[in-house]
């Protein structure tokens, strides 16, 4: 257990925080959750065996998508469901960015510039994908959305998992003509223009909004301005098998951007938490006000109802049918029905027992403590 963890800074700090602070409402109601995770506000459940031994009563989380201290079972679950549907096939990681002066943009249209940022990616990728210079084939897509860098500063961006091959039209699986998949800088340029003219168009139909400093005429020159200029998308190395990247964003698709392990000292007024700088490939340490710590933190929580997860080509469920003839031809079985794993085998594959101490039976749930709201 940490000694310090963000449900005790806000369950400290929240009052006040919120008291000094404007927040939308999916910002309030996550700050709330927070703070009462794993707390009597939420209720608890008690551990018994069938003999009716008690082994424990613990309170209920909170199940928010950005708690880093209740989200390990669903990212042990997502990743279980998504290695099963997963390609036997080397995999490519590539990370489409925005450019840092989008940023005032994106705070006034998150739900907007998200939307069309995995359109804009999803777009170029079955653009190349339909060539025949590079694969003419449907491959299989995963892409997860990150909206922050490691100092929880702002940083939009999409990690996408692609498969080294697809379906043809025929039905043969095909692998691409060159090992890099794609070029990347004529990726880069087809990314860049599509996405530009997706947030030309939303500028012209009155969907974008602008910030209070900012005029239709400021931003259409911006726009302009960008499309002169390089944006980065990277490829990373090519992995022999996409386990290891599933497991990379499984961290990260539950539990949100920030891990208490992070924290350092923590008092009133100062709260200390520790990052690896892309710059620098240190450990740097920042400190901050509680009240500029959860302004940082807050800019990425989840929209409520939108996913940031997305599946692309084969790997969606539509093209379920054309997944299966390609996992036939890499001699995979079908993809097999949906699985939920049981919080037993979650704490034994942690390392706990999930049997009682006292005469070894298996444990399960009981709801033993009402929630205060409930109460209330």
């Amino acid at each position: 257990m940490f000694s310090t963890t963000l449900q005790k800074i806000l369950a400290d700090n929240l009052e006040g925080i919120l008291s000094r602070n404007r927040f939308s409402l999916d910002q309030y109601k996550a700050l709330c959750k927070l703070s009462q995770c794993r707390t009597a506000a939420l209720g608890g459940h008690a551990q018994y065996c069938s003999a009716g031994h008690l082994n424990g009563v613990w309170y209920n989380s909170c199940k928010h998508r950005a708690c880093p201290q209740c989200q390990g079972k669903a990212s042990e679950n997502w990743l279980l469901n998504t290695q099963d549907v997963l390609l036997n096939c080397p995999h490519h990681h590539v990370i489409f960015t925005l450019p840092e002066s989008l940023n005032s943009l994106w705070r006034y249209n998150r739900e907007l510039m998200s939307g069309l940022l995995f359109q804009a990616v999803q777009e170029t990728l079955k653009t190349f994908s339909r060539d025949p210079r590079y694969l003419a084939a449907m491959p299989g897509l995963l892409l997860a959305l990150h909206t922050w860098g490691r100092s929880l500063s702002l940083h939009p961006h999409l990690h996408v998992l692609i498969s080294h091959g697809g379906i043809n039209k025929d039905g043969h699986w095909v692998e691409p003509k060159k090992r890099q998949l794609f070029p990347q800088k004529p990726v880069m340029q087809v990314y860049r223009g599509k996405m530009l003219d997706l947030l030309k168009q939303a500028l012209i139909s009155g969907e974008l909004v602008l910030p209070p400093d900012r005029r239709h005429h400021h931003v259409k020159a911006q726009l302009n301005k960008l499309g002169r200029q390089d944006w980065v998308v990277h490829f990373c190395k090519r992995y022999d098998h996409a386990r290891g990247v599933a497991k990379y964003l499984a961290r990260y698709v539950k539990g949100g951007p920030f891990n208490n392990r992070q924290l350092g000292s923590v008092s009133g007024t100062q709260i200390c938490f520790r990052y690896k700088s892309h710059q620098t490939g240190r450990q740097e340490t920042l400190r901050l006000t509680p009240d500029a710590f959860i302004q940082r933190l807050v800019q990425h929580v989840p929209i409520h109802g939108k996913p940031s997860l997305r599946y692309g080509g084969l790997y969606t469920s539509p093209a379920r049918p054309k997944l299966n003839e390609a996992r036939k031809q890499l001699n995979q079985a079908p993809v097999s029905q949906r699985r939920l794993l049981a919080w037993q085998d979650y704490l034994e594959g942690k390392g706990f027992s999930p049997n009682c101490e006292i005469c070894g039976e298996p444990l399960f749930h009981r709801e033993t403590v009402k929630s205060l709201r409930s109460v209330a």
